[in-house]
């Protein structure tokens, strides 16, 4: 029976246990040019040097015009190589497997990281009096390339893979949405089809050992799509699905629910019961021993631990040695990604 400290073999590469560090977004420590900095790379080596298996480096930007934020990382650029190499040198260095999540706003492009008419989402789109126009086929051809070419310099960092960010209604998830997608074209009559040609343009360009996960959104527009969104990115050649919510947030009325964890982190575990791939769950894992029960039920094939490894990022080594962790604190609002210092939960470390 797999248990939170057993290996897992995933394109050639040992995890060696079931602990995912997921990417939380962005940390906004870079600059305009989206190059890394001495700070994002002592946040990745703290998170390795606790011992988590699975590392994803946080949102970085396949795009200078589909940042979410203006100091958001960038993979836009060949001159960004260096500075990705600097963290996967870290990770490695303390045996964690290391991807790194490429993304693309669309609509939720930052105001000041972008011109209004340079920003686009899948169809003609408002909220909040703000109106977002729909992509051009040419422009999303572009996003493919875009994609294709970050994932070729994410593997000349030196990272083991990619994860396509397609999930917390970013681009790629208002593809997915039925509220967001309206067009008449490819795009709309198949909503999964941008995902599908990202994954295939970067089968196309990186060594067959290189691995390509998605972060995907399970909960448009039901479960029951949902799942049979998850098997076709299986079949196109994803290696592993990281499960959380899209552009909507609520629950699926036709999920199963799983009692006792919260229902984004009982996504995974629908989309687990319908694929072979492995999928990582997220969302609510508060201590290792939820995190080891997920794993020993078989619920999912990784737990992630945003919150908690940024309280405390020795977590699983406290836990595998017997010492005492310190937990997240639950602010209202995580002082974490405003200013790390001011975390009250490593401030008590």
């Amino acid at each position: 029976m797999p248990d939170l400290l057993s290996t897992y073999e995933l394109k050639g590469k040992t995890v060696k246990n079931r602990l995912v560090f997921p990417p939380c977004v962005c940390f906004n420590y870079a600059n305009d040019d989206g190059l890394v900095i001495e700070r994002n790379i002592e946040h990745y080596e703290l998170m390795a040097k606790g011992g988590t298996g699975l590392i994803v480096v946080e949102a970085t930007c396949i795009n200078k015009n589909g940042r979410l934020h203006p100091t958001q990382l960038g993979v836009w650029d060949d001159c960004q190589i260096d500075g990705l190499a600097k963290i996967v040198q870290k990770l490695h260095a303390h045996d964690a497997v290391a991807l790194l999540q490429i993304h693309h706003a669309g609509y939720k492009t930052h105001a000041d990281a972008a011109n209004h008419e340079d920003i686009f989402t899948s169809s003609d789109y408002v909220i909040k009096d703000k109106t977002y126009r729909a992509a051009t086929t040419q422009e999303l051809e572009q996003v493919i390339s875009d994609f294709a070419a970050a994932a070729v310099r994410a593997h000349k960092a030196g990272f083991d893979g990619v994860e396509i960010h397609g999930a917390h209604d970013y681009l790629l998830s208002q593809f997915l949405s039925a509220d967001v997608n309206k067009r008449d074209d490819e795009y709309g009559k198949n909503r999964l089809l941008l995902h599908l040609k990202v994954v295939e343009a970067i089968k196309a360009s990186v060594p067959a050992d290189f691995i390509i996960a998605m972060r995907f959104g399970a909960n448009d527009d039901n479960m029951t799509e949902a799942i049979g969104y998850a098997k076709a990115l299986e079949a196109a050649g994803v290696d592993l699905l990281s499960i959380s919510s899209g552009h909507m947030r609520a629950t699926p009325s036709d999920m199963e629910n799983f009692e006792g964890y919260h229902w984004i982190c009982g996504l995974g575990m629908n989309i687990r019961k319908h694929v072979r791939i492995p999928v990582i769950c997220v969302f609510g894992i508060n201590t290792p021993e939820m995190a080891d029960e997920i794993i020993k039920k078989e619920l999912c094939c990784f737990a992630a631990a945003a919150k908690g490894l940024l309280a405390d990022p020795a977590w699983i080594n406290k836990y595998i040695n017997g010492e005492e962790i310190v937990h997240c604190a639950k602010c209202e609002r995580c002082m974490f990604f405003s200013d790390g210092a001011k975390c009250p939960a490593r401030l008590r470390a």
